[in-house]
């Protein structure tokens, strides 16, 4: 399949999550890839999400590399880069719940990952004439999160008109829909995505933990979705 005339030169940060997974999927679709960066911040899943982010840059083709940004880690205050904080656990029915939600949202943030991680993707693209930096966001999680929303990428774009001699911008295929929608979407793309190589838990391990709000999370979308993924209970 061709590329379409609109196609462009993009670097794609790549976790090994359902969103970051996803928008590399359309990327490869729509864009030119130049490459995928997964960044080891001293997160706990590091070890699952670099060997998901490994597989997946492998089906679709793209080089990838690895950030080593463990320093973010290393500034402490979330439980997702701190052994001795816990990772806030939830059921099905409060997932919804936005006192809840915003309480996690707290337990799992990590300082300025995302401005950190696209500011590192936009020197990568710069040096290598890529116009784009693909984020993986989606509409559920912005809720908590503003730097998962519409204006945290426009205004991360106009920054990077400044700081970046060809005018990088940032994008995400998939910020307007919730992660049922996303794979919903992935549905119509022209390669079969791999949900199998998709690691969304915050811990690593030999299976997800099902008990964490992004494996929650995942596991609502791909049972509304009629998916499932062999090992995984949904």
């Amino acid at each position: 399949m061709s590329k379409p005339s609109s196609a462009v030169p993009s670097v794609i940060l790549l976790s090994g999550g359902l969103d970051s997974s996803a928008n590399l999927a359309f990327a490869c679709a729509r864009d030119t890839a130049v490459l995928a960066l997964h960044a080891d911040y001293g997160q706990r899943a590091e070890a699952s999400e670099w060997k998901a982010a490994e597989r997946l840059a492998a089906y679709y083709g793209v080089r990838l590399e690895k950030l080593d940004l463990r320093w973010l880690g290393a500034l402490g205050g979330s439980s997702l880069t701190e052994r001795a904080r816990a990772v806030p656990e939830l059921a099905a029915s409060e997932l919804d719940e936005l006192p809840r939600i915003r309480e996690t949202a707290q337990a799992v943030w990590v300082p300025n990952r995302n401005g950190v991680l696209i500011q590192a993707a936009a020197a990568y693209a710069e040096r290598l004439g890529a116009r784009r930096v693909v984020v993986g966001f989606n509409r559920e999680e912005a809720t908590t999160f503003p730097d998962n929303t519409q204006d945290f990428l426009e205004r991360s774009t106009h920054a990077l008109e400044l700081s970046t001699r060809n005018g990088v911008e940032v994008h995400c295929y998939t910020t307007a829909w919730d992660k049922t929608e996303i794979i919903e979407n992935l549905k119509s793309l022209p390669k079969r995505f791999p949900h199998e190589l998709v690691w969304s838990c915050y811990h690593s391990g030999e299976a997800p933990c099902g008990k964490c709000e992004s494996c929650g999370r995942r596991a609502r979308a791909l049972a509304s979705a009629g998916i499932e993924v062999r090992g995984e209970s949904v």
